[in-house]
């Protein structure tokens, strides 16, 4: 393809395969976005335009309500977060249809790609918390006396307690995953939330909906709408904000959080690439991963691979190899593939042309289809011999577009990762050595080593960005940790130490008969470790049992018998 012989066909308007793929009950005619489909009654006839936007006077009210459901405690008992997981996953599973076809008519996501990515994810998440909200709400005790005798008899706990009522806004490419995901863990640790879809994807945002009025108004609302809806939104004074998306937005989001000295999470994007080393074992298997990867969800992820970083002794062996793979997952014709997606709206369909309208770099031909403006469609691209300053480098693809870049040594790709803003993932596919030197001299918010994009899929370990790609992560317990505040309670008892002994941390503190205070106090409260001694002596002394406590004997029974209290007491 070359972006001077682009050309707009005519969009299949009802094609036997596409009836096929939708379910036939309830069929009614829409036109949605300029062209025709079959619309399933699931989610009803909603355009773009359509979405029931939340009135801009009824947003306070409902933060207000959601405010006032924290406040009355229910969500602090363990019992009534689980009903509201159960309660989630019970609308889940039965607006599972919906959701899916909502997804496919918002940007023509292939059922089974969403249902796996998604879907899934999203039950799985939703299960994961009720196997283990008991053991991830349990305080965390953490060493006292024996580290400093100070606490002799203390107790300390640190508790996982809700940070109040969030916010979590959500975006259009992944309209399930994104934007519920962050809810379960929310929900979870106990805070009550307002959810935000984005309006790009209306029917998906129109049935989660659906899916949130299965549990409890005083704990869960939605408000649907657009820039202005949003911003009003925002002056709202949530506990913690969680926002997916661009940069841009980011850093609004992130004012209105500082605004109200408010927590926040970002998830956003960035160029994240991917490294293919001469020393990699086989091209294969790195070929079929990159083309995943860059072409799921017709390469609008924010992990996707968004450009190929290949050493010059591969290049010409893994390019077919990258066609190939492309050829095997849609045919060469994805456009008539059930499997693959569009782009969201016509301003990104213009956007990513001018990109490449604008490329310096040699278009390899991966399909027989062109790009279509109508259909929202643009075929799997792929530009050999884009140099480091291309219109393609300037910002994150969000496109089924592959630059490809050649280096000769490991360190000249790393330097030109550097150079850049820390992506949200980084992939190396190498031998075992060569990609931890590449891991260990590269920042970004993951790194896989031989593989693309499946890091999402593993729930047990945190998924979040670095600078530019994000503040904070999620999913898991990671997601129960951002939702929740970690909150140190120290219970000591009032008759220990002694009146007179309590007075080693007191004033006064000057003249003679006080110099034992700061031996004894430093002794008590911040003992030396064994690294900030100096005598081989006193560093054999750290190996005792219970040294710290022995170290204060003598000073501590000392002031045992002369110290004074301050006051007397006033026992009642």
């Amino acid at each position: 393809m070359t972006t001077q012989e682009s050309k707009v066909n005519t969009p299949p308007s009802g094609s036997n395969k596409e009836k096929a793929y939708l379910d036939t009950d309830s069929k009614i005619e829409h036109a949605d976005l300029g062209t025709n489909k079959e619309h399933t009654a699931v989610t009803g006839a909603l355009g773009s335009s359509e979405l029931t936007y939340t009135a801009i006077s009824d947003i306070g009210g409902i933060f207000d309500a959601v405010r006032t459901g924290f406040m009355s405690g229910t969500q602090r008992e363990l019992s009534s977060r689980k009903h509201q997981l159960r309660q989630f996953l019970r609308g889940l599973r039965e607006e599972k249809k919906a959701l899916l076809d909502a997804v496919y008519f918002d940007i023509r996501k292939a059922r089974g790609e969403t249902e796996l990515f998604e879907y899934k994810a999203v039950e799985y998440e939703i299960g994961m918390f009720l196997d283990n909200l008991e053991t991830w709400s349990q305080p965390d005790c953490n060493p006292l006396a024996m580290q400093q005798p100070a606490f002799l008899l203390s107790r300390g706990q640190v508790r996982k307690e809700p940070r109040g009522t969030v916010v979590v806004l959500g975006a259009w490419n992944f309209p399930i995953r994104i934007l519920l995901l962050p809810v379960v863990g929310a929900l979870a640790a106990g805070n009550t939330v307002v959810v935000k879809p984005s309006e790009l994807s209306p029917h998906t945002a129109a049935v989660v909906e659906r899916v949130i009025r299965y549990m409890d108004p005083s704990v869960i609302r939605v408000v649907q709408g657009g820039v202005e809806e949003t911003t009003v939104l925002l002056k709202q004074k949530f506990d913690h904000f969680f926002y997916t998306g661009n940069g841009r937005v980011g850093k609004i989001v992130a004012r209105a959080a500082v605004e109200h000295l408010s927590g926040v999470t970002l998830e956003l994007g960035g160029k994240s690439p991917a490294i293919v080393h001469a020393d990699v074992a086989d091209l294969a298997p790195v070929a079929t991963r990159i083309m995943w990867s860059k072409l799921s969800n017709a390469g609008q992820t924010c992990v996707g691979t968004d450009y190929l970083l290949v050493h010059r002794s591969l290049k010409d062996k893994l390019v077919p190899l990258l066609v190939e793979a492309a050829h095997a997952m849609f045919g060469h014709s994805p456009q008539k593939s059930l499997d693959f997606g569009r782009i969201v709206n016509t301003r990104s369909w213009k956007r990513i042309m001018q990109l490449l309208s604008a490329t310096e770099g040699t278009f390899v031909r991966v399909t027989d289809d062109e790009a279509d403006e109508a259909d929202l469609f643009i075929p799997p691209t792929i530009v050999d011999g884009v140099r480091f300053d291309d219109a393609l480098m300037t910002e994150e693809l969000f496109a089924p577009v592959l630059p490809i870049i050649t280096y000769d040594t490991l360190d000249e790709a790393i330097e030109f990762v550097n150079q850049g803003d820390q992506p949200l993932a980084l992939y190396v596919f190498a031998s075992s050595q060569s990609a931890e030197h590449a891991i260990s001299h590269t920042r970004s918010g993951t790194a896989v080593v031989n593989d693309t994009f499946f890091h999402m899929a593993s729930h047990s370990n945190p998924f979040g960005g670095v600078g530019p790609s994000g503040i904070g992560n999620y999913t898991g317990k990671y997601s129960f940790d951002t939702f929740s505040h970690q909150r140190y309670v120290l219970k000591r008892p009032l008759w220990f130490p002694s009146p007179g002994v309590d007075t080693v941390r007191m004033p006064p503190y000057s003249g003679k008969e006080n110099a034992w205070k700061q031996e004894l106090g430093n002794r008590m409260v911040y003992p030396a470790p064994r690294s900030l001694r100096d005598s081989v002596w006193s560093k054999l002394f750290t190996f005792i049992p219970f040294w710290r406590v022995l170290a204060i004997i003598p000073g501590f029974l000392a002031a045992l018998l002369t110290a004074k209290p301050l006051i007397r007491s006033r026992k009642e």
